[in-house]
């Protein structure tokens, strides 16, 4: 994995991205590419589709967790997951979404208001 620094117009700042290692080719036709994973998806962003990795930020969540790129910065909440049927932890993504470190699914989660 590429750690690298973009621009994201919906936050008006620099951010930090990895750019995810493309599968090895090992005879079997490969089912995922490269990607774009911001390191700084979560409340703080303004937009409904990240101008960095052109999708929601529920699925930036989801590459997020998936990849294993999850960092101190975001919540993590243990619960049981229903699609996986695991007590795993859930990364929030904002107020109302959280992905499963275990099977990748995210949620509607609502986070208390202090």
């Amino acid at each position: 994995m590429k750690t690298q620094t973009a621009y994201c117009s919906a936050c008006d700042r620099d951010v930090s991205i990895v750019i995810t290692d493309q599968p090895s080719a090992d005879g079997q036709a490969s089912l995922n590419e490269s990607e774009i994973v911001c390191l700084e998806i979560g409340s703080q962003c303004t937009g409904g589709l990240c101008p960095v990795g052109a999708t929601s930020p529920v699925v930036m969540a989801a590459r997020l967790v998936r990849n294993g790129l999850y960092t101190q910065m975001h919540l993590i909440v243990k619960r049981h997951c229903d699609s996986c049927g695991m007590d795993a932890d859930f990364v929030t993504v904002d107020k109302q979404h959280a992905t499963c470190t275990v099977c990748g699914s995210t949620i509607d989660w609502r986070r208390k208001e202090n």
